[in-house]
């Protein structure tokens, strides 16, 4: 980094310290990445001092100075901006579209605007508005319209944030029927264009995944509920391939070469392993269950994939394929 004059190095040092933590003249120098000397510094701190910033220095255990700003300065200190954070705001509100045309859809484009309204003129001039809102582009077929449910979206969202109880009537597609029943929200999941809900379901003593359009009625209730219960995420996707969660098996699949391309370089399950074949093949491993979601997904790569194990996904597989085959005679 280079050079940095005395306005951008004092403007530097309160943005540091407007973060509210104790920072050292080290860690200062550290952030300025070799752009200022120590001797420096040091006059930039005293400057400050003298023209009424209400700087507090406090020796560390090491003996040294740690910095920080009365609290009731921190406020009036402009956080820095720089152009690649300036392009991340468009990126995440493509990202967020799932939200759009509900309530917190409209906050998002708030958030945006008012993000536009503080970019230094620096970055300004670097980047193109119109550019940089269709720098990205969120597609993914089959999405659903959250328009109707935008209600109940924000009462999940203050649930998650004060651990309110909320008591939903929710629709099972499988059973056919609706039922009444209490939820405490843990975690928002947006996953292929689709949104849900972890809660943790007391009755049962279990987290579940629900589809926000599958909730008919939600009533936010003023009961708080008790953080007695821990929500692993790490537990609670280890089984899944997807959404949907079974039995922990070993699962081998073959790829042919053909499409060994679109298997390699991504991350299928966090215990997958991928092994190139020397005829070209590709061979994953993994250990998931086996759901309706893993199989949908081998089926969907026709002649491409074999199932190497277990026998039991074998021959789900063969019987889908045969009832497939039916359908065209």
């Amino acid at each position: 980094m280079g050079e940095f004059s005395q306005i951008q190095r004092l403007l530097r040092i309160l943005q540091i310290l407007s973060s509210g933590r104790k920072v050292t003249t080290t860690e200062l120098l550290r952030r300025f990445e070799g752009g200022v000397s120590l001797r420096t510094l040091q006059r930039d701190l005293l400057a400050l001092s003298e023209a009424g910033i209400p700087l507090i220095s406090e020796k560390t255990m090491a003996n040294e100075n740690a910095w920080s700003l009365m609290s009731q300065f921190r406020s009036f200190i402009p956080l820095p901006l720089e152009t690649n954070e300036y392009l991340a705001a468009h990126i995440l509100k493509a990202n967020l579209k799932v939200f759009q045309k509900t309530p917190f859809g409209y906050e998002i484009k708030s958030l945006i605007k008012k993000i536009d309204q503080i970019v230094p003129e620096e970055v300004f001039l670097e980047t193109d508005y119109d550019k940089a809102d269709k720098l990205f582009e969120n597609y993914t077929a089959g999405t659903f319209d959250y328009a109707p449910h935008g209600e109940t979206i924000n009462n999940l969202i203050s649930a998650i944030l004060h651990n309110n109880v909320c008591e939903i009537t929710y629709y099972s597609p499988y059973k056919g029927e609706q039922k009444k029943y209490p939820i405490e929200p843990e975690k928002l999941v947006y996953y292929n264009g689709g949104l849900y809900v972890i809660a943790y379901l007391r009755k049962y003593e279990k987290f579940r995944l629900l589809a926000i359009q599958r909730i008919k009625k939600l009533a936010l209730k003023d009961e708080k509920y008790p953080k007695d219960h821990n929500f692993d995420p790490e537990l609670f996707w280890k089984n899944k391939f997807g959404l949907f969660s079974a039995d922990q098996v070993d699962v081998k699949l073959k790829f042919s070469k053909e499409i060994c391309h679109h298997i390699e370089g991504r991350n299928w399950h966090h215990s997958q392993e991928i092994i190139k074949e020397k005829n070209g093949d590709v061979m994953l491993s993994m250990k998931v269950g086996i759901s309706p979601e893993l199989i949908s997904w081998i089926v969907g790569w026709h002649q491409h994939i074999v199932v190497q194990s277990p026998d039991e996904l074998i021959n789900i597989i063969k019987s889908s394929h045969r009832k497939a085959f039916k359908q065209y005679k």
